[in-house]
């Protein structure tokens, strides 16, 4: 499970995540988990939401209600509350609140329970799932279930002044509960150069690097052409070989679990009520 979550100034964090999810090698859950309301159903996934494919009642609202009355967390739970993204078949979707005033409602036992769930996600097979989940905005309403079961958390920067300056008091406080090893960056609309002075400024590595492409951002931000991205854009290929890399390095493998293949299948083949 990687997190990732932002200073001010929206920096790109859910941008960047959403391409990630796209270039993920294998099955995906795509959590939005931003307590003042999710960006990626209504961003990347917009057009699918217009014509009917995809609703935004479904989701971390959807699942707090109906596990209202448990003890404890359940990960069969979940997948009845998740729906395949039609841009990218693999990723399956866990839509976000629609207003900040939902958040009160769904409480630290609505996280916690959501928390176990997704850090057990597995598919029809067995086999663990991966999940990116996006936070929003680093506040007081950010939900710390999630971050402390998190493998990897990532704070989203830009290389402007204003951007580090934002993300230092975020990783000060997260620094205070989460190992240094589960804690990096993921710099956005970056150079390579901007990679470096981030890196200098803040004292973290950056674990996820997305070079600025106006266009193709565009297309995981506001879901221009239908949310489908171009193939061959630079940040398409950058977010192949990050996710990639992530996948890699946080998934285990054991002789009698056979790896994924290096194409992803379509998310309809994890557990049974999947979209």
């Amino acid at each position: 499970m990687i997190a990732i979550v932002s200073g001010k100034g929206s920096p790109g964090g859910t941008t960047s995540l959403a391409a990630l999810a796209a270039a993920w090698p294998a099955p995906v859950l795509l959590a939005d988990c931003d307590p003042a309301g999710g960006d990626l159903a209504l961003g990347w996934l917009g057009h699918w939401v217009v014509n009917g494919f995809l609703r935004t009642d479904v989701g971390v609202l959807s699942h707090f209600i109906a596990t209202r009355h448990a003890t404890a967390g359940d990960p069969g739970s979940l997948i009845e509350h998740v729906q395949a993204a039609p841009p990218a078949r693999h990723v399956g979707l866990l839509a976000g609140l629609s207003t900040p005033g939902q958040h009160t409602a769904v409480g630290t036992a609505g996280w916690t329970r959501l928390t176990v769930a997704l850090a057990a996600f597995k598919t029809v097979a067995g086999h663990p799932a991966d999940a990116l989940v996006d936070l929003g905005r680093f506040s007081s309403a950010t939900p710390w279930p999630v971050l402390l079961a998190a493998d990897l958390v990532l704070v989203a920067v830009r290389p402007t002044q204003r951007h580090v300056l934002a993300a230092r008091p975020v990783l000060a406080e997260l620094a205070e509960r989460i190992l240094p090893q589960r804690l990096g960056l993921a710099v956005c609309a970056t150079t390579p150069a901007g990679t470096r002075e981030v890196r200098v400024a803040l004292g973290r590595e950056a674990a996820v690097e997305v070079p600025m492409a106006a266009r193709t951002a565009a297309v995981f931000s506001d879901g221009i052409d239908g949310g489908t991205p171009p193939h061959r854009s630079p940040l398409l290929r950058t977010a192949r070989r990050v996710a990639r890399r992530l996948h890699g390095t946080y998934h285990t493998y054991t002789p009698s679990e056979p790896r994924i293949p290096a194409t992803a299948a379509p998310f309809h083949l994890l557990p049974g009520g999947a979209r």
